[in-house]
């Protein structure tokens, strides 16, 4: 081994830089979250091939002196902490002081600036980490970062990034969460000029998420509001129609900063988990406001993973705040039905940053030659005027302004083999799952205590399991018990089941029993009470529940229809798919042309 050196400075800024910029998307993210630390009300994103050819970043923040300027560039300098006191009380996005020397140490970057009230601003170019000018520039007030040639000077890093158009797409998904983060804050996305992505900031959340996701997904979700004890949750939750297959559209903010926490995306999950098919993920905007000191924001260079002091009670509330918005809100989703438009001239489309992903895959100048430049139409917004974008947005969707909605009073008709309940209401025909209703019905009756009672087996269940398993069951018995089963040791891994909740149909003890002793066996960890039981009813209610193809009579089609209109959630199994559906009168007279 090679005797211990000191690295050069230009050595140890480039393995600083690697830390930092892993990307294009890492530079667009310092820089943006400067520009917020500097109170910009606009901030203006410009790209070129995705990033990789060249990144402006302006806004309309306080400014640098000149003096400061050129402090910026070196390592550690900032404006935003003191001492490592003030790092248990971060309330800035920005902290480390590595940012700019960072970027600058794999790109040529420019920098303009002018402090409000100053006559004349400040350039200053960096290459390599190293200041090659710093000169007066004119300038309107705010600073203008211009990064060029990124991984220049790092050939290895170069070759790791994607294609233009992919990291152009991840700088776009960073620009619209933090729009998300700062509703009150203009944001704009252009790739080599043209405009991608536009968000007011109007201060509301509901318009900022229309102008991500669109204006009808906004009026698909429903406002989410709790607080305790200067904790507070709000946001944006979506229908479980909303759903989508990965958790790309989770967005979790806190104290204004976009970041990833497991504890409370898993306490999202966990609140949709009996609204959602398996597989199926939540829309959700949250934000959270937390005390500083109960955020530790200095656990990864990048920022974006953050760990909270009191995990639990944060998870515990977004969880609740969850379950009230989303009790009791009518979900019944409508058949689907053709209707004839009453205009046959187009309007304006409307077209979501993420449905336009092509403006990244070419840019003048490139190799193809090709320029995707789309129609004026097409572009999200072309201006800041437009009311095209937010004409159905509003701070709370007009369908969930009013009380939560009943369940209809239904009348059974008869039964659609081989699964289906036809029933009619005050509005049309209602179509219901007799499976996936009973489901639900019994679900909600177990965890209510009805189907805990015990009812003894004539002759007892014997249990032979294995090695790994005795002590999942010895550190689960109390609460098997508490299910409703009699559980008996009969000597070393044996054990008798002489019991098993009433509500569990017979010849199903064992392969309950057993099935919920694997899942906890394969999950490795504890589970909580709540997960216990409610992984219990879902099981039993699957099993006991009426089968497809199974006969109904009239009395117990409408038992069942009364049993479901008495659900907390009538309106999904605990697995989340509909148990209802519902076809109006006017759908009817639609189908029927009348």
């Amino acid at each position: 081994m090679a005797g211990i050196v000191i690295l050069d400075e230009f050595t140890a800024g480039q393995i600083a830089a690697g830390e930092v910029v892993e990307r294009p998307v890492s530079a667009v993210k310092e820089l943006v979250e400067n520009a917020l630390d500097a109170g910009a009300s606009t901030v203006t994103v410009d790209l070129a091939q995705g990033g990789l050819a060249g990144i402006t970043v302006s806004d309309d923040g306080c400014g640098m002196t000149s003096e400061d300027v050129q402090l910026a560039f070196q390592r550690h300098a900032t404006s935003k902490i003191r001492s490592a006191s003030d790092l248990c009380r971060v309330t800035t996005l920005g902290f480390r002081g590595e940012a700019l020397p960072s970027i600058a140490a794999v790109a040529k970057v420019t920098m303009i600036t002018r402090v409000s009230g100053s006559v004349m601003g400040t350039r200053v170019d960096v290459q390599g980490g190293a200041l090659v000018a710093a000169v007066p520039a004119g300038c309107p007030s705010g600073t203008a970062v211009e990064v060029k040639e990124l991984f220049y000077n790092t050939p290895a890093r170069r070759k790791a990034v994607k294609s233009p158009a992919t990291e152009g797409a991840l700088c776009g998904e960073l620009v619209s969460r933090m729009a998300l983060a700062r509703p009150g804050v203009r944001f704009e996305l252009k790739t080599r000029g043209r405009r991608v992505f536009y968000a007011p900031g109007t201060g509301r959340l509901i318009d900022a998420i229309a102008s991500v996701y669109g204006p009808r997904q906004g009026k698909e979700m429903v406002a989410v509001s709790a607080g305790e004890g200067g904790l507070s949750v709000k946001g944006y939750a979506g229908k479980p129609s909303l759903s989508r297959s990965s958790r790309s559209h989770l967005t979790i903010i806190i104290n204004h900063r976009y970041v990833r926490c497991p504890a409370v995306a898993a306490a999202i999950e966990e609140a949709y988990r009996t609204l959602l098919p398996q597989g199926r993920r939540p829309v959700a905007v949250l934000s959270l406001t937390v005390a500083p000191e109960q955020l530790d924001v200095n656990v990864h260079p990048a920022k974006l993973e953050v760990r909270l002091l009191e995990e639990e009670r944060v998870a515990g509330l977004v969880a609740i705040a969850l379950k009230d918005a989303l009790r009791g809100r009518s979900v019944i989703p409508p058949a689907a039905v053709e209707r004839r438009r009453k205009s046959s001239s187009p309007g304006p489309a409307k077209v979501s940053f993420t449905q336009v992903p092509s403006l990244f895959s070419s840019e003048p100048g490139e190799p193809d030659g090709r320029v995707i430049a789309p129609p004026a139409d097409k572009i999200l917004n072309s201006g800041p005027d437009n009311p095209l974008l937010f004409e159905t947005a509003g701070e709370e969707p007009s369908e969930y302004r009013s009380v939560a909605k009943k369940f209809p009073f239904l009348t059974p008709l008869a039964q659609l083999p081989p699964t289906y309940i036809l029933a009619g209401g005050e509005d049309g025909l209602y179509i219901i799952d007799q499976h996936a209703a009973h489901e639900r019905v019994l679900y909600e009756e177990y965890l209510a205590g009805k189907g805990k009672c015990s009812q003894c087996l004539l002759i007892p269940v014997t249990l032979e399991l294995e090695c790994g398993e005795t002590p999942v069951l010895s550190e689960l018995v109390l609460w098997f018990t508490d299910a409703g089963f009699i559980i008996e040791h009969f000597g070393g891994n044996t054990f008798l089941l002489r019991g098993a909740p009433s509500y569990l149909p017979a010849g199903m003890e064992k392969e309950l029993f057993l099935d919920m002793v694997d899942y906890f066996k394969e999950k490795g960890s504890a589970p909580g009470r709540v997960e216990f039981f409610e992984r219990m009813a879902s099981s039993i209610a699957c099993r006991g529940a009426v089968k497809a193809g199974e006969k109904m009579s009239a009395s117990a089609m409408e038992a069942l229809l009364q049993r479901l209109a008495q659900a907390e959630n009538p309106y999904t199994c605990p697995h989340g798919r509909p148990t209802i559906i519902h076809l109006s009168s006017r759908d009817l007279e639609t189908r029927f042309k009348r």
